[in-house]
């Protein structure tokens, strides 16, 4: 008698995988199609800057003049763009495209499984949505994956209370991106703790010190200080005067996380926060307990110097996002002839219709955003240009180290013109001697719009020569520097 087959597994594995990977996927390509950037921010040009340092036997200029914090996954994935060349730009911003579409993906499936499936796409679609988000997306900022991490160890924890090692994992690899997953780590190991072995306690602990000692053990290898992220973050703060005082933290934590999240959510969210409150308590408990313990770690940051920063509140209202879910779809939860059900289901339109009203401003601001991208990427295009005409890069090659009249531009112009570590600073702040090579900015369009207020005051000295200009930048060389120059 022939026996069934039994039916293959692999298409429905198939199946399952393919609303993840379609989101992910047609995240990134929109973006990519409405934006098409290009240019990389600060902090990532450094990661990539540093990365080819490694690779080329420098040790990483973690020291340089205004250098930002270095995020040691971040210079890690850089390494995979090196071997594009001229491309590896895109690919970084590429990677950074689809973590946001697995960003959007995992805030669907965290709303799905805490309120429901329309609570989840509601929030996807605000995350989606967000200008401060996507700019952050476009530029390529580490905090887009970090989110990402974060949202997928909140999911794994809704999934199955109390799973322990898988979260602690998910959460050490976004500990190497921002410092605040160890916070998480450390308060979920005491979580934890309770009814456990001496030996499962062991394996926690060790699993969550496993970001903070590879960030201290790469500092003290490139630098010689364990906790050089932390001073030099702390210093650079100072020398670009951020706000950093432990009085601003109420003011510009609510200011931050509003510009986040924008009007209609400032609204909804708290009335969803009241809907979980009376419906879905410990799922609400446990977005809560991730927001107000990330937000903490904002509020203290001063104490240690840090910089107040809009992007370190993004995560928590990524999370807030999830009680608008609810507050416009939390209805479907409730018993179907039940009147707190109406009740809910006109709450809920109200707030659907507060952001309805908004789209034509959040369009607005979105242009605004695909405006402010293409301006720069000719201001970054025509640094590029300096950077590699025959005439700069064959003064730089003789004549280095060359000055630049503020800091913006040093890993951008030492990566294109191929310069190792020490040859490119800024006189801004005195922070270097002056060079035999001078870049400054132009007072025009690009470079006007790009600066604003803050728009460089050192020029070149007198005595200097002008060798290279173009639509935003100039170049200008000593006299020794252009006796040395071939003919």
């Amino acid at each position: 008698m022939a026996t069934a087959t039994p039916p293959r597994a692999a298409p429905a594995t198939m199946a399952r995988w393919l609303p993840a990977v379609a989101t992910i996927v047609g995240v990134a390509a929109l973006l990519y199609l409405v934006y098409d950037p290009w240019y990389l921010n600060y902090d990532a040009r450094y990661a990539l800057l540093w990365a080819h340092d490694l690779w080329h036997g420098f040790t990483p200029e973690y020291t340089a003049d205004y250098a930002p914090t270095p995020h040691p996954l971040q210079m890690a994935v850089s390494s995979i763009a090196l071997p594009f060349g001229d491309n590896a730009d895109r690919v970084m911003v590429l990677i950074t495209l689809l973590c946001f579409g697995a960003l959007v993906w995992l805030v669907f499936r965290l709303g799905s499984r805490l309120f429901t499936p329309w609570a989840g796409a509601l929030a996807a679609l605000v995350v989606l949505t967000r200008p401060a988000i996507e700019r952050d997306a476009v530029l390529a900022y580490q905090d887009l994956p970090f989110e990402a991490l974060i949202v997928g160890a909140v999911l794994l924890e809704a999934v199955k209370p109390k799973r322990g090692v898988p979260v602690l994992a998910v959460l050490a690899v976004a500990g190497l991106l921002r410092p605040e997953a160890w916070v998480l780590s450390g308060l979920y190991v005491l979580y934890l703790w309770a009814g456990r072995t001496w030996q499962e306690r062991a394996k926690l602990v060790a699993v969550a010190l496993i970001a903070p000692v590879v960030w201290a053990a790469s500092d003290w290898i490139i630098t010689g200080d364990p906790l050089h992220s932390l001073h030099g973050t702390s210093e650079l703060a100072a020398s670009n005067d951020r706000r950093r005082s432990i009085t601003q933290v109420p003011r510009w934590g609510a200011a931050y996380l509003a510009f986040t999240l924008r009007e209609p959510l400032i609204l909804g969210v708290p009335i969803g926060m009241v809907f979980a409150w009376m419906y879905r308590r410990r799922q609400g408990v446990l977005i809560v307990a991730v927001v107000v313990a990330m937000l903490a770690v904002f509020a203290i940051g001063p104490l240690f110097g840090l910089p107040l920063i809009g992007r370190y509140v993004r995560t928590p209202a990524i999370l807030l996002s999830l009680f608008y879910g609810a507050a416009v779809f939390g209805w479907q939860l409730l018993p179907k002839h039940a009147s707190a059900r109406r009740w809910w289901m006109g709450i809920g339109a109200f707030a659907l219709l507060l952001s309805l009203v908004f789209i034509p401003k959040q369009l607005s601001m979105l242009r605004d955003l695909d405006q402010r991208f293409a301006a720069d990427s000719h201001l970054y295009a025509d640094l590029r240009k300096a950077a590699e005409a025959p005439k700069v890069k064959a003064a730089f090659a003789v004549c280095a180290p060359l000055s630049t009249a503020d800091h913006r531009p040093i890993p951008y112009f030492r990566f294109w013109a191929a310069g190792p570590p020490g040859s490119v600073g800024t006189v801004r702040g005195h922070a270097s001697p002056l060079g035999e090579l001078f870049l400054q900015p132009r007072h025009t369009k690009y470079a006007k719009r790009f600066y604003k207020k803050n728009f460089p005051k050192a020029t070149a000295p007198a005595r200097y020569t002008r060798i290279y200009r173009n639509r935003s930048y100039a170049v200008f060389a000593s006299p020794r520097c252009v006796r040395r120059l071939p003919a």
